[in-house]
Order: structure tokens, then C-alpha cells, then sequence
């Protein structure tokens, strides 16, 4: 689950474990139900994270995603990029 705010300038730590997960087998799921906001930075460490999940042929699924980031991804015509969102 992320929180808070995913932004540039506080990505630091949740970068480093999003990636780790990413690194995982198996389906990773990301639940944005607790995100308050987001920004590109957020949108290029889901791209790091799909791009790893696509080389395990895995999925990456994006759970209670908020307006702004539909949005985002609409924008970098990354909606059909696999990225699975509900």
C-alpha cells in the first residue's frame, strides 16, 4: 500500500521499495486507496517497476488509483502500456 504523498521529493525510500518488490516473482499489486497525491517522478517508478515486471512476464496491477494518476497515465499514453489498473 502506498501513502501520503508520492512525489519527487519524498520518493526516496519508497522508490527503493517499490523496486524491491518489483524484483519479487509473482504478481505485484499496488493499492493508491491512502494516496494523496502524486506526481511524474511517481508515474516514472511505476514505468521502472512495469518495465522489471514485464522482463518476469508478471504483472503489475494498480488498485484504488486515483483521478490525478489516471490522468498522469492518459497523458504519457501509458494506459495500455500492461500496466493493469482497477
Amino acid at each position: 500500500m502506498v501513502s501520503g504523498h508520492a512525489v519527487f521529493s519524498s520518493l526516496d525510500d519508497l522508490s527503493q521499495q517499490l523496486l524491491t518488490e518489483a524484483g519479487k516473482a509473482g504478481e505485484m499489486v499496488v493499492d493508491l486507496k491512502e494516496l494523496s497525491d502524486c506526481d511524474s517522478a511517481f508515474v516514472a517508478l511505476l514505468t521502472a517497476c512495469l518495465q522489471i515486471k514485464k522482463q518476469q512476464q508478471q504483472t503489475l496491477v494498480l488498485s484504488n488509483s486515483p483521478h490525478r494518476l489516471l490522468a498522469m497515465l492518459d497523458v504519457y499514453r501509458l494506459a495500455n502500456s500492461g500496466l493493469q489498473v482497477n
